[in-house]
């Protein structure tokens, strides 16, 4: 399919949301990623392709991905994307993926490190859209090197407007580990787990918990590879 960019957001100091129209009408579940094709000059190792989480809830009705820029380190896809002008177009394979929400009453933890908030953005905006977010009960504990924090606003507000969806923003130094969760969520035991982020938090996070006896039933693993 063909996407057609439409706006560019800066969301932090190193972090832009690019908003795509499809030429054609496209569905998604919240929490479904998708591959995308941008040939460019002189690519390197990775090549034209790159596979991003819908950052946009499907409601919306356009394609948001939101990542990171390391300038002079970045990919030449990333710099490639970056360098898209409005109305650029670029190719995308359909939505797919299973980290997505289906019972609109449980009761969730959410754990993000840094560009992994993206697929949560989705999901409790999708809730909200729905009128689920208040049946729900979410804690959603946001891991970031610093406070330049994507989303932030968007998140404050859900959190003000919805007693039972809660932020808490981890900062480093301090750590998103099973110490964490056990003082930040109560009743963590009784919880399904969704971690979205770079592989070794995202790892981590999974062998505390089955060392604390969880199953793998209750854990939803999203990892950002290449992070």
């Amino acid at each position: 399919m063909i996407l057609t960019l439409k706006e560019k957001i800066v969301r932090s100091s190193d972090c832009t949301s690019f908003c795509f129209m499809p030429a054609n009408d496209i569905t998604w579940q919240a929490g479904q990623y998708m591959q995308f094709m941008l040939p460019h000059q002189n690519p390197d190792e990775r090549g034209f392709n790159r596979f991003f989480t819908i950052s946009s809830a499907p409601h919306e009705g356009f394609v948001m991905i939101t990542t990171r820029f390391a300038f002079d380190k970045s990919s030449t896809f990333k710099k490639a994307l970056f360098s898209l002008e409005k109305g650029s177009s670029i190719s995308a394979m359909p939505p797919m993926g299973e980290f997505v929400v289906k019972d609109y009453a449980g009761d969730y933890v959410f754990i993000a490190g840094g560009i992994g908030i993206t697929p949560f953005r989705s999901i409790v905006l999708d809730l909200e859209h729905k009128k689920a977010l208040g049946n729900c009960s979410i804690y959603l504990l946001y891991a970031n090197r610093d406070q330049d924090i994507v989303f932030k606003e968007e998140l404050d507000s859900l959190a003000v407007n919805f007693g039972k969806f809660k932020v808490r923003y981890v900062i480093s130094p301090e750590r998103c580990d099973i110490s964490l969760i056990k003082i930040a969520v109560p009743g963590y035991r009784e919880k399904t787990y969704y971690i979205s982020g770079p592989p070794g938090l995202v790892k981590s996070i999974e062998q505390d918990l089955v060392a604390d006896g969880f199953g793998q039933t209750a854990l939803n693993l999203d990892y950002f590879p290449g992070y």
